[in-house]
């Protein structure tokens, strides 16, 4: 991974785990949403330079297994030349490179959508949707080099060979997964603006409320390593007692003991919105350990 990629990929690490603990009273899982305090709804262009490269890398890497294993060389020659012990070295040197720029991708998404999803989606449409283009430009090559051979899929049980037609089908299927991954992100990214615009309209114009923490309960299970809870907040609004669900995302050591200081921001649209009261320090559990995800 080149240092570019790798600091890239911290800061946005660490932009991520500076927003958790993680509250969402609408969504769970990969859907919780976060907005760093003062940042901007999230915008796809800062992504689309990281997007373009990491898919140009791919495509660049994919090249060698797709015409070396897979049949779509042009030629026999161009074949060797893409089975040749030096290219195969460069292309593995390219693979833990490229894996850096998608890391970039997935960070760069999550800095400006604060979403799990979103950013795995942009970083699965630059994996696909590299291996595809690299696979199309290669049978494109192999069909143009021999307009007279047929295409035929039966070929890929009948040839004693591996025949192109192998390698178009397994580019076909990351085709197919490019594409789903363009259909998913319009939606996805439009769910996570929503939650962000939502989160900058509670902070500058909600009504804030202080509460405290009065339930976490731990739901056994893990995203990406990091513990869920399920979590109550108790608040007073209007003189009358309030208790409001959500559930939460952090590290094994930043669990918040019961207790302690919530912000509470509500509006007339009904949407609310709980987090760690800033201005407040917050004790965390003692013992990491027991929210550790279990190695495998």
């Amino acid at each position: 991974m080149s240092d570019t990629a790798k600091g890239h990929h911290k800061h946005g690490e660490q932009a991520h785990i500076d927003m958790l603990p993680l509250f969402s009273t609408t969504d769970t899982g990969v859907k919780m949403t976060s907005l760093l305090p003062g940042s901007q709804v999230g915008r796809v262009a800062p992504v689309l330079p990281w997007l373009f490269a990491a898919s140009v890398l791919w495509a660049l890497t994919g090249s060698v297994p797709f015409g070396a294993l897979l049949g779509l060389a042009p030629t026999p020659e161009i074949s060797k030349l893409l089975g040749h012990p030096v290219t195969v070295g460069v292309a593995v040197v390219l693979f833990f490179v490229v894996i850096g720029v998608t890391g970039g991708v997935y960070s760069r998404g999550v800095e400006q959508f604060g979403q799990i999803r979103v950013a795995g989606l942009f970083a699965t449409l630059a994996i696909a949707g590299g291996l595809f283009a690299g696979a199309g430009a290669l049978l494109l090559w192999t069909l143009t080099n021999n307009p007279s051979r047929p295409f035929d899929l039966e070929a890929i049980v009948t040839s004693p060979t591996i025949p192109p037609e192998l390698g178009a089908v397994v580019g076909a299927c990351f085709a197919l997964l490019a594409a789903y991954m363009l259909l998913r992100l319009p939606v996805s990214i439009a769910h996570a603006r929503r939650r962000q615009a939502d989160i900058q309209r509670l902070r500058a114009e909600g009504s804030s409320f202080i509460g405290t923490l009065t339930a976490v309960k731990f739901t056994n299970s893990w995203l990406l390593n990091y513990p869920m809870f399920k979590v109550k907040v108790s608040y007073i609004s209007s003189g009358a007692p309030r208790v409001v669900s959500a559930r939460m995302r952090t590290t094994a050591d930043r669990v918040p003991v019961i207790g302690s200081r919530m912000l509470v921001l509500t509006d007339n649209r009904g949407t609310t919105l709980v987090e760690l009261d800033p201005s407040n320090e917050t004790a965390f559990e003692v013992d990491a350990g027991k929210y550790t995800a279990p190695d495998g």
